[in-house]
């Protein structure tokens, strides 16, 4: 390592520049690296006063005498070594001979015919898509025992067919999968951003066992937002169709869009399906003959926790709506359930520390009579007299008060009623000319709510004012159910027999902007996702469309302001007076947070 001094001459820039001082000297360190080999070519051959002389001229003599010399004449024997034997084995070693015989045999039109049936009883078509299906065919033989009912009854291959349809559905379905999480969100700084509220068709929940049962309810999981509950039984009365005895609850997978991972079957058409907010695992279950379940469908077989006691409850017509509230008492963790009846019964439920659950009736409704406030209609009197009861179809809890709830009937009457108040219904408001078919809170107000019922009239409403609002219809076809979107404060989504609308109350009221029409047949409920961008679709046929809100509006970052000024905005004169003497409608800073679009 050596160190050198270099002297630098300055430039004419730097004489030029008088304020700056050049260096004068700059020091150069100087280090040795280590040996690069480029290129080497060793040498064959050794100096003879060298020391290993000797030993390469010995080996070199040895060299010509084996090759060249005498050596080369030497004597050679053959003698027997240890040494490994290698084995070889031929293809027909491991295979059984062929034999081959000449039989003759006579087939006859029955023969054939009993074939063509077996085939077709042990074959099974599979819809991966709109274009490709899957045929799967089974055979037996006589005298062998099944295999396929030995792996039906192993747990383990019963998982192991889960993960692996998982696997083989995420091939198929895995950028709608995608879709559905969120995961291709629409870019707010797009040029070329239009709004045609489009609704895409993402897949089907469809198995071939429910064909002939309706959608009647739908709820999905609070812990899991992927897992759907969906039960089955009867929604439309129709003579012409043979209606089914009994009912089923699947449990569907956005990531096996193809079969159910939970199939619980019920001795009675299913008529409503709610998930605990306070047990994710824990699904009531309401059936068509008033019975009320409770199950575990972490459980394959789907665990009865609880049911009611056919022998003391009072309820016998159908469950149509099932609501959870917090418990009370030693079992207050695991909550209470609300239900309402086609009798006009509402049930309240209780865990106790036996099988069944503790069945107190709050209320049984009475048909209105005389003038209520609300919409003016003309009450039938042949039909008071026949029936005192009217049926119970919607039920819905205040956003805040907890102990307040309202029920929709079939006379077109909003009864709100009270825990405190159990043997009577607080007050009464005529909302529909029609059956009540669905009662929704604004995700983004306690005091605005919408109603939907048989008189093809979609209403909004303000509490405190008995007077619509808004009235939005489109046909001639009852309205089963209508919802506020949970991420836009205008957006209403409805389903009509045949038909889904969108509704955006902020750009106009008196025809929707959208209308999906479905070839299927009759539609029965709707439901949107929980992140909002997605809805689902349940038809009278056992199909359930999972589809895509595609081209829609960016949500507003002030929600509350924009449905204020869409409702002002709609209204005027005293309707508009009496609305801004409610002063704000919008939920409390310090009791309800913004709710977000997150998945």
């Amino acid at each position: 390592m050596e160190e050198a001094l270099v002297q630098v001459k300055p430039c004419e820039s730097s004489i030029q520049d008088k304020s700056s001082k050049p260096p004068t000297f700059i020091k150069i360190l100087l280090r040795e690296t280590d040996d690069i080999v480029l290129f080497e070519n060793p040498s064959e051959t050794v100096p003879r006063d060298s020391e290993e002389a000797a030993t390469v001229i010995a080996a070199n003599e040895k060299y010509e005498y084996l090759t060249k010399g005498k050596g080369r004449n030497r004597r050679t024997t053959n003698s027997e070594a240890q040494t490994m034997d290698c084995l070889y084995k031929s293809r027909a070693v491991n295979t059984d001979r062929i034999k081959q015989e000449d039989i003759g045999t006579f087939v006859s039109n029955y023969e054939m015919f009993d074939t063509y049936e077996d085939l077709a009883r042990s074959s099974h078509s599979l819809d991966v898509s709109e274009e490709t299906k899957i045929v799967i065919t089974t055979y037996t033989r006589e005298g062998e025992e099944d295999p396929g009912q030995f792996l039906n009854n192993s747990a383990n291959f019963r998982l192991s067919a889960m993960i692996i349809q998982r696997l083989l559905a995420g091939n198929v379905f895995r950028e709608k999968q995608k879709r559905f999480r969120n995961m291709y969100l629409p870019d707010p700084l797009s040029i070329d951003v239009k709004y045609h509220y489009t609704l895409e068709r993402l897949w089907s929940y469809q198995w071939t066992s429910l064909s002939g049962y309706a959608v009647t309810s739908f709820s999905w999981c609070e812990s899991n937002r992927d897992i759907l509950a969906v039960g089955y039984g009867l929604f439309y009365l129709e003579p012409t169709r043979e209606q089914p005895e009994n009912g089923f609850v699947c449990i569907w997978s956005i990531k096996n869009p193809v079969n159910p991972e939970r199939q619980f079957r019920f001795d009675a058409p299913v008529s409503a399906v709610a998930f605990s907010p306070f047990y994710p695992q824990m699904l009531s279950v309401g059936l068509y003959n008033g019975s009320l379940e409770i199950r575990d469908f972490t459980d394959e077989y789907g665990s009865l926790i609880a049911s009611t006691d056919r022998e003391t409850a009072p309820g016998f017509e159908s469950i149509w709506q099932i609501d959870w509230l917090p418990g009370e008492g030693i079992f207050s963790q695991f909550g209470q359930l609300l239900t309402i009846s086609v009798d006009g019964r509402i049930m309240k439920y209780s865990f106790t520390s036996g099988p069944f659950l503790d069945t107190v009736q709050l209320l049984r409704l009475s048909r209105v009579e005389g003038v209520v406030e609300g919409l003016p209609v003309a009450k039938k009197k042949d039909l008071m007299e026949a029936y005192r009861h009217p049926q119970a179809l919607c039920l819905r809890i205040h956003p805040l008060r907890k102990h307040t709830y309202f029920v929709g009937t079939d006379e077109g009457c909003l009864h709100t009623c009270s825990l405190n108040y159990p043997h009577h219904h607080i007050g009464v408001c005529q909302v529909h000319k029609g059956s009540v078919y669905s009662i929704e809170y604004s995700p983004w107000s306690p005091k605005i709510f919408l109603t939907c019922g048989s008189d093809w009239c979609i209403r909004v409403w303000v509490e405190g004012v008995f007077t619509p609002v808004i009235e939005l219809s489109s046909g001639f076809n009852a309205v089963n159910c209508a919802f506020w979107s949970p991420i836009h404060a205008t957006i209403i989504a409805s389903c009509s027999r045949n038909c889904v609308e969108l509704w955006d109350i902020r750009r106009k009221t008196l025809k929707p902007a959208s209308t999906h029409k479905f070839d299927s047949s009759p539609l029965t409920k709707i439901k949107f996702s929980k992140c909002g961008r997605s809805l689902i679709v349940g038809t009278a046929d056992g199909v359930i469309h999972v589809c895509a809100l595609e081209d829609m509006p960016f949500p507003p970052h002030f929600q509350y302001n924009e449905l204020q000024k869409a409702i002002y905005g709609a209204i005027s004169g005293d309707l508009l007076d009496q609305v801004k003497s409610l002063g704000h409608l919008g939920y409390p800073t310090d009791k309800k947070k913004r709710p977000t679009s997150g998945t």
